[in-house]
């Protein structure tokens, strides 16, 4: 006579393993804390601009030094507030780093724009026109920002945003709640004794 065959006990992985149906794991946040790194570091290259503008106007007052020293106080004050509160996985961080970014590559624009029809206003942005040339403001300013931009405005980096874990009680999983054991025969009880269960 032959016997069948049964699986061990526990060769089954636990109750609430695997994710029900419809429901995914955890998105990464990769993009979402790069975007909050690089607009960190854009803000500080920006505070940086606004120390040296300051300098400068220490020195001598000239309009296009007290513009570049506003657009880089209003973009450093962006993109800070928006890193910081990125990696916090706060929503807001996405909203401000996207309006820093995107104000960043319009401010290189229109300087791009003024050089490029000859215009006599002129401004300095970033502090880089300043001291190392208006071509250094492409590559210092410009792709960091566009980076910074296109990481904050993929859907990878909103998903991150909106998994945020808000409790700290894992998934229920639709089952209903179990009602906690009776306490041993011989176990010592604190309170009063229940009445009937």
């Amino acid at each position: 006579m032959t016997f069948q065959q049964y699986p061990p006990q526990g060769g089954y992985p636990a109750p609430g393993a695997y994710p029900p149906p419809g429901m995914g794991r955890q998105p990464s946040g990769a993009t979402g804390i790069i975007a909050g790194i690089l607009a960190v570091l854009g803000g500080l290259w920006f505070l940086a601009g606004v120390v040296s503008h300051v300098i400068e106007l220490s020195q001598y007052v000239i309009s296009f030094l007290v513009i570049g020293a506003v657009l880089d106080l209003v973009s450093a004050a962006l993109l800070l507030g928006g890193g910081i509160l990125l990696l916090v996985r706060k929503r807001a961080g996405r909203v401000l780093t996207v309006i820093g970014a995107a104000g960043a590559i319009g401010f290189v624009a229109l300087t791009f724009l003024l050089r490029a029809i000859g215009s006599h206003f002129h401004f300095s942005y970033g502090g880089v026109m300043l001291h190392f040339g208006f071509g250094w403001l492409l590559f210092v300013v410009l792709i960091p920002a566009i980076a910074t931009l296109v990481l904050a405005l993929i859907p990878p980096t909103g998903r991150w945003l909106a998994a945020k874990n808000t409790g700290t009680q894992p998934p229920n999983f639709g089952y209903p709640q179990q009602p906690g054991y009776p306490p041993a025969a011989g176990a010592q009880q604190q309170g009063q004794p229940p009445g009937q269960w």
